[in-house]
């Protein structure tokens, strides 16, 4: 009884009236036509905790993700455009309070699912990420679910909701396969009562009729905090939501019983007295076709339970027949009626009744309603009830009765069971009583139609021509008869294997019919079946057109002719050449050579030929010749496989089909044999390039660290060579790049150059850095620079570096052994005639003495003055040379301007001894 109680619940919820509520939503695929499907994305607004929100103002637009389940590859970005947004209703609009205020929001768009896109036996799934769920600050009661701060990507405490939906690949086994997602989800519209049972109706319907299976999980929440994904979608997995203690998956809402939900959709709880508040679950739709999972559908909900209800008392139905004067029946009844009773007594009436009459909240009314609900069996049995199935009771009636009449004929040919509800209007959900009754109807005397000829047993040579049968089938009272023949069992089908019925007029109580089987050559591969269960039927069309036909079984076989298979083997392929599945190894720029053989014991004529899966032969240049011979064959298969045809990013393991057919089965379907070699491919051996690198100015020293130390002024020439051993079966291509360049200052004014070339690659760096590459006054600088030479080898390629790091220093222009002469005795000797800043060095060379210029500062000016401060020489040049002929004798100044410096000094003029 419980079983049934809980069926009525879950068929109660399906009538029109119903509508339910829900925090939450789901994601939708339905076929459209062709490979075009359309995605809708419903979510659910509360509109009580977002009194401003406008998502078609706000949020015109949405991305959602279209990822593969193989590797969580994302396919597409999918934009949906904002449709539609409608209130979700009570189931009892009056007992609104207020606390639940939900829209649905639709979002929409077509898409095309193309078959080479959409193949992969794994499936696929779509998601879109949404934070955040209300919080715990707004009666989140079971999960965790803290508002995060503003711009935080990365808050645990956050409960964010991915929306999700798995759909299969669009081709199964070679054929389209179409499919649409469950659809037609009702939403939660109710608020739960604790203490009192809540229930609602979670099933959808499926447009191509799969099965659907129902269960709770955990919600899922989103990778991150942000309110929607910069990027679009994260690929999954997705984490879940995390739970308040004590709450969790067997623990939804402390209910007693707690939250459940039946494989068929039926959702049920009776809430805590404790337990007020909003509370977040999260409902699983798997989608079964022909016992294989092809997708699923999630669904998150909000429930909300309030403090408080109010109280009410559920209706009571009892049953009586029609001879019966009191209604007494209460919860079951069983009634009989013989065939040939009147339709007027064929009848039981039902009276309801409900005590909250008597309760001034309720306004000493009651409105209740009467549904009928066939248990066991599918039918529409809307007829039976009255034209008016609903009254409103008072204490002055305080009944209502309803005469529910039954057909001539019994929805089935057997007792049924029919569950008749009344319902009344309590909050949030109608108070139901169910009265179960038991009908048997004996329906109208019936002589079913039956074959008149006998099973038939039968055997045939192939190729034996066209065989017909006549069948007869007989109906006792005249119905109308119809002959028909049953699928057979298999892939194949009647037509297909030659087979066809063709049925006469009836005549009288009789009918006949035409059994025709072309088994002659080449209608059908009888190789692939031989055993052919044919099943006929007749059906007469009685008056109550029950399905009980009578079954005709021909059981049909076909004889093969004689002969013995052809057998295929190799030679240089594997250590057993009858193997006839084979996987090798190779590389590219390797080979692959075997020879194919066919043999047929008969001496019948044989073909060999080979075919790649999914590819020609030709596409990678490997060469098989097709071959043709009596009773023995053979060919050679030779692949050299090279970089061009190959791509391994594409493909990189190939199958190859050597197939040897036998010409002589009588009606020319071909015996064979079946060589299967799979190849893996895997990159080509490689050896690395080298990079070397040689210092071409030879006032420069590379040391064999490769670094080099400079003073600013003296160019740098650098040579690098790479060179690679690899010559077959080309030499590699070889590149040099500079890769990186680095220092205390970033480095420019430099120049590399280099062009690819075959086996040996050279490179050239030159560089005269400038006074530029030194800045707050530091006049010393390191610098890294990087060379990379790579090879071309395909999918194998190397490569090798060389740094070189360079110090540079700015020239010495320290004073530190800058003494200048004061003496001049231009008396025509020739001998320190003039003032200079000259010195004699060892090989008696004159050198400048003056400090050296640089970067810090340079020579500008130098200037000298008599003892009375008139400018006598002035210069420019560092080389200058005063001669102070005329001059008198004495002591004269001089001034040397640097532009960071300056020197100052006396100089002393004799013409002679006396003069000093």
């Amino acid at each position: 009884m419980n079983r049934i109680v809980f069926l009525l619940l879950l068929v109660f919820l399906c009538l029109p009236a119903a509508a339910r509520h829900i925090v939450g939503g789901e994601i939708e695929l339905v076929h459209v036509s062709g490979n075009i499907y359309r995605i809708n994305l419903i979510y659910y607004l509360d509109v009580q905790n977002n009194p401003t929100r406008d998502p078609e103002a706000e949020e015109r637009v949405i991305q959602v993700g279209i990822f593969r389940k193989f590797d969580n590859r994302r396919l597409r970005l999918k934009p949906l455009t904002f449709w539609s947004r409608t209130s979700v209703e009570y189931t009892q609009p009056n007992c609104s309070n207020g606390g639940i205020i939900t829209d649905k929001i639709v979002y929409t768009d077509t898409i095309q699912l193309r078959s080479n896109a959409f193949n992969h036996a794994d499936g696929y799934y779509i998601s879109w990420e949404r934070c955040c769920r209300n919080y715990n600050s707004v009666g989140l009661v079971n999960i965790v679910s803290k508002e995060p701060p503003e711009g935080t990507v990365d808050f645990p405490n956050a409960a964010g909701q991915t929306f999700y939906m798995e759909f299969p690949a669009v081709v199964w086994r070679n054929r389209a396969f179409i499919n649409s997602s469950p659809a037609l989800f009702r939403p939660l519209s109710d608020y739960a009562c604790p203490g009192k049972q809540y229930y609602a109706d979670f099933s959808g319907t499926d447009p191509d009729g799969d099965s659907l299976v129902y269960s709770l999980v955990t919600p899922l929440n989103t990778v991150t905090a942000e309110a929607v994904p910069a990027n679009g979608p994260h690929p999954g997995p997705y984490p879940d939501v995390r739970w308040e203690s004590p709450y969790s998956l067997t623990n939804v809402m402390r209910g007693s019983p707690d939250l459940a939900i039946s494989r068929e959709g039926l959702l049920t709880v009776t809430p805590s007295f404790s337990g007020v508040g909003l509370y977040v679950f999260g409902v699983r739709c798997e989608e079964y076709r022909g016992g294989r999972k092809i997708g699923e559908v999630r669904r998150d909900f909000q429930m909300y339970v309030v403090d408080e209800c109010p109280t009410a008392v559920p209706p009571q139905i009892l049953g009586r027949t029609l001879s019966e004067g009191t209604f007494t029946h209460d919860d079951i009844m069983n009634v009989t009626f013989p065939a040939g009773m009147p339709d007027a007594n064929r009848c039981i009436e039902v009276r309801i009744s409900d005590d909250d009459i008597n309760n001034l909240a309720d306004g000493f009314a009651e409105e209740i309603e009467l549904h009928a609900v066939p248990i066991g069996f599918n039918a529409d049995i809307s007829d039976i009830l009255p034209a008016i199935t609903s009254a409103r009771l008072t204490r002055t009636s305080p009944f209502a009765t309803f005469r529910v009449c039954f057909p001539e004929c019994p929805f089935v040919n057997r007792p049924f069971q029919i569950a008749f509800i009344a319902a009344d209007d309590a909050c949030s959900l109608p108070n139901l009583d169910t009265l179960l009754v038991t009908i048997t109807i004996t329906p109208p005397l019936n002589a079913p139609a039956v074959f008149v000829t006998n099973d038939i047993n039968e055997q045939f040579n192939e190729g034996s021509g066209i065989k017909t049968w006549n069948i007869e089938a007989f109906d006792a009272d005249g119905d109308a008869m119809d002959i028909t023949a049953l699928p057979l069992t298999g892939p194949t089908s009647l037509a297909e294997a030659g087979m066809s019925l063709t049925v006469n007029p009836q005549t009288g109580n009789t009918r006949t019919a035409i059994f025709q089987w072309d088994i002659r050559c080449d209608v059908f591969d009888f190789t692939q079946q031989t055993v052919f269960p044919v099943i006929l039927q007749v059906e007469d069309a009685d008056q109550c057109l029950f399905k009980e036909p009578d079954l005709l079984n021909m059981n049909l076989r076909i004889i093969l002719p004689l002969n013995s298979k052809p057998i295929i083997s190799s030679l240089g392929l594997t250590s057993d050449r009858f193997d006839d599945s084979v996987t090798v190894e190779r590389k590219i720029n390797e080979s692959l050579n075997f020879k194919v053989l066919g043999h047929d014991e008969n001496g019948d004529m044989l073909t060999l030929y080979g075919e790649g899966k999914d590819f020609a032969l030709s596409d990678y240049n490997a060469i098989f010749r097709q071959e043709e011979s009596a009773g023995e064959v053979e060919s050679p298969f030779a692949w050299d496989l090279r970089c061009g045809p190959i791509d391994l990013r594409l493909k990189s393991s190939f199958t190859f089909h050597f197939i040897v057919q036998d010409y002589n089965n009588k009606c020319r379907f071909k015996y064979q044999d079946t060589l299967v070699v799979n190849v893996n491919v895997s990159p080509p051996d490689n050896r690395a390039p080298a990079l070397s690198v040689a210092n071409t100015n030879p006032d420069l020293v590379l040391a064999a660290d490769n670094s080099m130390n400079i003073i600013l002024g003296q160019p740098i020439s650098l040579a690098l060579t790479g060179r690679d051993p690899d010559l077959f079966p080309q030499p590699d291509m070889l590149t040099m790049s500079l890769v990186g360049a680095t220092g205390t200052v970033e480095p420019s004014g430099y120049t590399f150059t280099s062009s690819p070339a075959q086996s040996i690659v050279n490179g050239t760096f030159l560089w005269e850095p400038d006074c530029s590459i030194f800045v707050n006054r530091v006049y010393e600088n390191d610098y890294t620079f990087t060379f990379r030479v790579s090879d071309d080898r395909c999918f194998a390629n190397l490569a090798d570096t060389v740094t070189v790091s360079l110090h540079i220093e700015d020239v010495d222009g320290s004073d530190d052994k800058f003494l200048p002469p004061n003496f001049v005795t231009p008396n025509g000797d020739d001998k320190n005639d003039y003032f200079a800043m000259l010195k004699l060095d060892d090989a008696g060379e004159l050198v400048n003495i003056l400090p050296l210029d640089n970067c810090a500062g340079h020579f500008e000016r130098i200037t000298i003055f008599n003892r009375w401060g008139r400018r006598v020489f002035s210069s420019g040049s560092r080389e200058f040379q005063w001669y102070p002929n005329g001059e008198a004798p004495g002591m004269y100044f001089y001034h040397i301007g640097y532009s960071n410096n300056e020197y100052r000094g006396v100089i002393t003029v004799a013409y002679s001894g006396k003069d000093q």
